[in-house]
């Protein structure tokens, strides 16, 4: 899957079944180049110039329960 695909996803957290937002960026191991971490934003996927600045959690990747056609569940914020 590319990134490009995982920030068009909405990111929902399992339990409560809220909506946590969007991937904006990815924590990535210098060592291995694995990815660590997605960073995701509250209310939209893509922050421009004259948007404020949004709320960002790390949500690990061993918090990622599903990766769906459509949605990326987490078991753990």
């Amino acid at each position: 899957m590319k990134f490009s695909d995982a920030q068009q996803k909405e990111v929902i957290e399992a339990k409560s079944g809220q909506l946590l937002g969007y991937i904006v960026d990815a924590e990535i191991d210098k060592d291995t180049g694995y990815i660590i971490s997605f960073l995701v934003e509250e209310n939209g996927a893509y922050p421009s110039f004259f948007n404020k600045k949004r709320d960002t959690k790390k949500i690990a990747v061993q918090n990622i329960a599903i990766i769906g056609k459509d949605v990326i569940i987490v078991s753990k914020t």
